[in-house]
């Protein structure tokens, strides 16, 4: 290592801000921003705060969690904060934090919070490649850092626990809701291959629509859980999520969302990406109001159904560490 190589960078060295309006093409139906819109802006801020740190090309691993606090509303200035928390070999953990401000009445509230996981990537051989130390100073960041590695063994274990879910993957029998199109170069990434908030945001608009026919009325996001890429989309392939609902309770429900891409040349059909959200149905004030209940009648709605008790279970125990 040569002498002006750095050892390392400090979290303040690669901190990002990025700010948007919300227009009305953003919001749903009673005036509030949908998830997907502010997921994308997520990706992008958290990419480059991946990118400035690591000074290589960088692609979305993972989304770990995200928790949607309070919805942006029509015409608010929305604010994503992102900064590391961690790194690894050839990885790093970038932790998001959103809000809104009412432009008028300078009132700010907290939107969503959670962490994406970034790989650093080499030019020549885009191969994942490895990215200098984070250097944290102080108690919080030290902390910070201590709950990355929480986080990550946490992924591990999850993925034991629950597996891939062959069991239970989305397929015509299940009548899911479908949002897809063809991705275009709009979409792509510095590597053109679909830009990881795209999907994002097609995960979500497919995810609202299962919920909102459910509620019979409209929907706000409120959690999405852990989703790692496990392959790119191209330029020019045709990209579904297909989303099914898998439990409610009393105001919520989980929806299963696959997104899969497709060559058109080829035909070929490959999962991309696969994910649990949780949407609260809203009455005409924008209050929660009480959902059906989700009655499975096969043996995989079965299936889902029980598994999704678990991931309950384990979004609740995550409560006491989430927040710092």
């Amino acid at each position: 290592m040569s002498e002006n190589t750095p050892t390392g960078k400090h979290v303040d060295d690669s901190r990002i801000a990025l700010s948007q309006v919300i227009f009305p093409r953003d919001t749903n139906e009673i005036c509030l921003a949908t998830a997907g819109v502010i997921l994308k802006s997520i990706d992008i801020a958290a990419s480059l705060t991946a990118g400035k740190h690591s000074g290589k090309k960088i692609v979305t691993a993972s989304l770990d969690q995200m928790d949607f606090v309070n919805p942006a509303k029509l015409w608010e200035l929305v604010t994503t904060r992102c900064f590391l928390t961690q790194t690894w070999h050839s990885s790093m953990e970038v932790e998001v934090n959103v809000e809104a401000e009412n432009t008028r009445t300078g009132d700010q509230r907290l939107v969503a919070v959670g962490f994406l996981v970034f790989v650093a990537l080499d030019d020549q051989t885009l191969m994942p490649t490895p990215v200098i130390p984070l250097l944290t100073k102080t108690p919080a960041e030290k902390l910070r850092a201590e709950e990355a590695e929480i986080r990550k063994e946490k992924r591990l274990a999850e993925q034991e626990q629950l597996g891939k879910g062959e069991a239970t993957r989305i397929d015509p029998s299940d009548h899911p809701e479908t949002v897809g199109r063809t991705m275009t170069t709009d979409d792509s990434n510095i590597h053109h291959n679909v830009f990881g908030g795209v999907i994002l945001e097609l995960i979500h608009q497919a995810g609202e629509r299962a919920a909102f026919g459910h509620a019979k009325g409209p929907v706000i996001s409120v959690r999405q859980d852990r989703m790692s890429f496990d392959q790119p989309a191209y330029i020019g392939e045709e990209v579904k999520a297909q989303a099914v609902v898998t439990r409610s309770w009393h105001t919520s429900i989980e929806v299963q969302v696959d997104a899969t891409a497709r060559d058109y040349k080829t035909n070929d059909q490959r999962l991309i990406a696969s994910s649990y959200l949780v949407f609260v149905a809203q009455d005409s004030e924008g209050k929660p109001k009480p959902v059906p209940n989700f009655e499975p009648k096969t043996e995989k709605q079965q299936k889902r159904w029980e598994e999704a008790a678990l991931r309950r279970s384990m979004r609740l125990s995550e409560e006491a560490t989430k927040w710092h």
